[in-house]
């Protein structure tokens, strides 16, 4: 099986489904850096098989806390329920220590469900025959988007003087009179960071669904295991990093809605 060929290609009817999809997703022209590019679901696909592997490991940790202690002792077994509390009981704790308790559960639902997703989508290239949704910058940088918008509405909503008067520098009389050199800087700062987190997951991403496929084409048996524990290293660590970015992210500008 080749570097991009999956599973989904040998249904009967996917290259029909594709065919329906392109007139209305397909990017005809191109743009900026992005030349022509050839039009595919899989990516589409394997977010979607993400969000439901979500969803079944959710309601599995539900039914887990109908026990007779209510949740509160763990699991013995090490199971899809334990690997759901302690995956997202690791983000908890990173968000605690950025951000405090406090705003730690406010957003444990956008930074908890967004790690999830990604390792979702991250461990999917170790699995032959499939293709991970991050080695694509469609998905990643839709990813980013989403933590840039929330970060900024939780920055204005909180406080916008703090937040908004880091854009034009200090003051100077109660003028803003260095908001002519602040605020440029500023601007490529903040839109800098949905950038580097895309490019950061698809650069990392890529290189490791490139490795283990160009193993795998030479030798397929017993040599591509230790670049596989590697890639669920890769796809681990990756998560980590773009998750505790975007904790990172909302405390700052949580913090500027306390106005410290």
């Amino acid at each position: 099986m080749g570097d991009h060929d999956t599973w989904y290609s040998i249904l009967p009817f996917w290259h029909s489904l594709e065919a329906a999809f392109e007139p209305m997703l397909a990017r005809k022209e191109p743009f900026l850096i992005f030349g022509d590019s050839h039009f595919t679901l899989i990516h589409v696909v394997g977010a979607l098989l993400a969000c439901a592997l979500i969803f079944v490991a959710t309601f599995r940790y539900r039914g887990s806390l109908n026990d007779t202690t209510g949740g509160v002792v763990p699991p013995r077994k090490f199971n899809l329920a334990s690997m759901m509390d302690g995956f997202v009981g690791a983000v908890y704790k990173f968000s605690v220590d950025v951000m405090g308790e406090e705003n730690a559960k406010r957003y444990l639902p956008i930074t908890g469900s967004l790690a999830l997703f990604i390792f979702c989508c991250n461990i999917q290239g170790l699995i032959p025959g499939f293709l991970p949704p991050t080695d694509t910058l469609k998905t990643n940088l839709g990813l980013s988007l989403i933590v840039f918008v929330i970060y900024v509405g939780v920055g204005v909503v909180r406080n916008p003087k703090h937040f908004l008067g880091e854009f034009l520098g200090p003051s100077i009389g109660g003028l803003p009179l260095m908001a002519p050199l602040f605020l440029p800087i500023e601007l490529a700062s903040h839109i800098a960071r949905p950038v580097s987190l895309a490019l950061r997951l698809l650069g990392n991403i890529v290189a490791d669904h490139k490795v283990v496929g160009a193993i795998a084409g030479l030798v397929a048996l017993l040599l591509p295991v230790p670049f596989l524990l590697l890639g669920v290293l890769v796809a681990i660590v990756q998560t980590l990093v773009f998750t505790l970015l975007t904790i990172i992210y909302i405390g700052l500008a949580v913090s500027h809605g306390e106005g410290h």
